[in-house]
């Protein structure tokens, strides 16, 4: 993959001159040109494509080292946070289950209690 041809893809799509690149970057045109025809650039400089032209070409290294390592360990935090979080939710959600049949209960003792009332009421 030559991510210069990659930057140059999406300036084009967008309609955007080499000059008009270069003024979002703060570059002149040749050095957006010779850009273009790289196969690498530094990520300093990926990021301040990708700012300019909304579009994230940091992807396009994903699978090569070290990225591929970051995000599998990346993925990895990422899975046992939200494993702790849904167990968290399955927590509190039999902790509100047990509390609204507490809830119930006490609604039906007060209802009991006032039929006793009422019965002990009508004996007088």
């Amino acid at each position: 993959m030559n991510i210069g041809e990659k930057i140059k893809e999406i300036a084009d799509r967008k309609n955007l001159s080499q000059k008009l690149v270069g003024d979002l970057i703060n570059e002149n045109q040749q050095n957006v040109g010779n850009d273009y025809k790289r196969s690498s650039l530094s990520i300093d400089k990926l990021l301040t494509y990708s700012k300019a032209l909304d579009h994230n070409f940091i992807q396009y290294y994903y699978n090569d080292e070290p990225f591929k390592t970051y995000r599998e360990e990346e993925y990895k935090q990422w899975n046992e946070k939200i494993n702790s979080l849904n167990e968290q939710l399955d927590q509190a959600n039999r902790l509100i289950s047990r509390q609204e049949e507490t809830i119930q209960t006490q609604k039906d003792l007060i209802s009991t209690q006032k039929l006793l009332i009422e019965a002990l009421s009508d004996k007088k």
